[in-house]
């Protein structure tokens, strides 16, 4: 019986590989700068009453730590429902996420987001060596892609089920290098940090790979969240940082007053 693909493959990969030589393409049409087009190629008394002022503040602090407890577990379970791209920006009411673009990044289309994928898929093929089935991608879902109109920077949202209930995002990542090496383009890893992305805590896996001469830097900001694997993926290139960096400023809380689901 053949192993979930998920396990090995996470749908992740299928994104970055494009974001590195099919995103870029999306770009043709418009003025690129020449970095961009030599990469496009490939989170009782005063005692009583201070006793009694602070039993007060405790009770409060208890309700409030729980109310607190009780809004994340609620927002932790519920249903998983996708998010909406429209041309200006992409809502998530379960992850309590928007992204809106900075004035130099376009929203991609539903349309230009799956041609993307599928053609992912095949530079995942074809770059690994690894078949995959019709239902390798299963259980994942594309979320949102932005790029900008020079092709890099660019973001991409992917939501994928757990390939197993108690897998970590330490081993999600170590599955992705795992693939990523073997498609023998030399890619290169930081050690795992922490940040915060629209107020939510996220793992971040960081990546070097050469294209062309080129090198395209890729950030993994994965989280786990009601069973799911929530990645941002960001592509961009040495001179194109400051850019990169705006564009993940550009994920904020959906709902302010909504507390976000726990990360797992």
């Amino acid at each position: 019986m053949r192993r979930k693909n998920s396990l090995l493959i996470p749908a992740a990969l299928a994104l970055s590989l494009c974001s590195i030589s099919v995103v870029p393409a999306l770009a043709e049409s418009t003025e690129q700068t020449a970095q961009a087009d030599a990469a496009s190629d490939n989170v009782a008394g005063n005692s009583g009453a201070a006793s009694e002022s602070a039993t007060e503040n405790s009770d409060t602090a208890t309700e409030s730590a729980a109310d607190t407890q009780d809004a994340a577990a609620a927002s932790q379970d519920t249903p998983y429902e996708k998010g909406t791209i429209s041309d200006t920006d992409f809502q998530s009411e379960w992850l309590n996420l928007k992204f809106t673009p900075p004035e130099t990044v376009v929203m991609n289309t539903e349309e230009e987001l799956q041609s993307v994928m599928q053609q992912g898929q095949s530079t995942l093929e074809e770059s690994s060596g690894v078949e995959l089935g019709e239902d390798a991608l299963s259980g994942t879902v594309y979320e949102m892609m932005a790029s900008s109109i020079s092709g890099f920077p660019n973001v991409s949202l992917v939501v994928e089920d757990a390939a197993m209930e108690n897998m970590t995002v330490d081993q999600y990542f170590l599955a992705a290098q795992q693939m990523l090496d073997a498609t023998g383009m030399g890619y290169s890893y930081s050690d795992i940090t922490e940040a915060q992305i629209g107020g939510q805590d996220f793992q971040v896996m960081e990546t070097s790979v050469t294209v062309n001469d080129y090198e395209v830097l890729q950030k993994y900001c994965t989280r786990k969240q009601g069973g799911k694997f929530v990645s941002i993926i960001l592509s961009y290139t040495t001179d194109t940082t400051t850019e990169a960096d705006e564009i993940l400023a550009a994920f904020t809380p959906l709902n302010t007053d909504t507390e976000a689901a726990p990360a797992e």
